[in-house]
């Protein structure tokens, strides 16, 4: 098995040090090579000497290669990725995550098992320069309540890239595959992972291939949070406006399911405010999220990426 981990960076030169260091220390099964490749989507390319000084340092047991995709966008990197890897499978890492010893390992021994076309693991998060992340850690992390192995197709509303290993010819299969139309927004990844789906392909839960999300101290407010779960309430919905075939019934189901959140959860957060003021916070951010999913157009759209710095 060859597998290429690739991972999109932006102005990160700290995180991505700590991101590579993490994926150069894997220890790799029997019969699988791998290699790095670092897609730079800064416009300077200032990631090009830290990638190189690593490759030097790797030699030729992990080979590292460089990328430069100098126009800012998460999917155009990721594509640009997937065009150059060599690998019949393609793992992603986040540039600001740090992978632990087996990562890569658990997920090749659940592609191995046969049957899916992609693999997800668990990510942990945790404040950057030694904080205490409290409540905020939930906002950060993915975890599912699954079996090694386990079949999670139907829960890939709630999965991501940040911790996935895809078939390459899973890839080849979708168009794009990420949708570069959102490059600032986000959501390419929910939109690529629900085009799989309707398309037949099935996804696999990697309980061991753990992942740990380093989270700068900017992030950890409840004015971030709210906002963040907007933007990710508007990307439940609109996956299913701008899958093919449209999947308008989706569309108003999740319309419903946020105009509830918005009024249950909003009159809890009010209801709770002078007793319970973590809890009333707790359901302030669901409503906020309920609402991205009732105002889900383009219109109400922000940024989650480059300059909106939301993500």
């Amino acid at each position: 098995m060859r597998v290429s981990v690739v991972i999109p960076t932006l102005n990160r030169p700290a995180a991505l040090s700590r991101a590579l260091a993490s994926v150069r220390g894997q220890r790799l099964p029997a019969g699988t090579r791998a290699e790095i490749l670092v897609v730079d989507n800064s416009p300077d390319g200032n990631a090009e000497a830290l990638v190189t000084r690593f490759g030097a340092e790797a030699g030729g047991a992990l080979p590292v290669r460089y990328l430069a995709v100098p126009q800012p966008g998460v999917a155009s990197a990721r594509n640009a990725g997937i065009a150059a890897a060599t690998g019949d499978w393609i793992a992603f890492i986040d540039d600001d995550e740090e992978a632990a010893h087996g990562w890569l390992a658990a997920l090749i021994a659940v592609a191995r098992q046969g049957g899916a076309d992609a693999v997800f693991g668990p990510v942990h998060a945790q404040a950057e320069g030694g904080a205490e992340i409290g409540a905020f850690a939930a906002y950060f992390s993915r975890r599912v309540c699954a079996a090694d192995g386990a079949d999670v197709t139907d829960r890939a509303a709630y999965l991501g890239t940040n911790n996935s290993m895809f078939s390459a010819a899973a890839c080849a299969s979708v168009a794009g595959p990420f949708e570069e139309r959102l490059n600032s927004i986000g959501g390419e990844d929910s939109l690529f992972l629900r085009r799989l789906v309707l398309s037949g392909h099935r996804f696999a839960w990697a309980a061991e291939a753990r992942i740990t999300e380093w989270v700068p101290p900017r992030r950890l407010t409840w004015t971030y949070v709210r906002r963040r779960r907007f933007l990710s309430g508007q990307i439940r919905t609109f996956v299913h406006e701008m899958a093919a075939p449209r999947r308008r019934l989706a569309v108003v189901r999740w319309m419903v399911v946020g105009a509830v959140q918005v009024v249950s959860s909003g009159a809890l957060a009010l209801a709770l405010r002078p007793f319970h003021e973590a809890a009333s916070r707790r359901h302030l951010v669901t409503a906020w999220g309920g609402l991205g999913k009732v105002f889900w157009m383009a219109r109400f759209r922000g940024s989650l990426y480059g300059t909106g710095l939301v993500s």
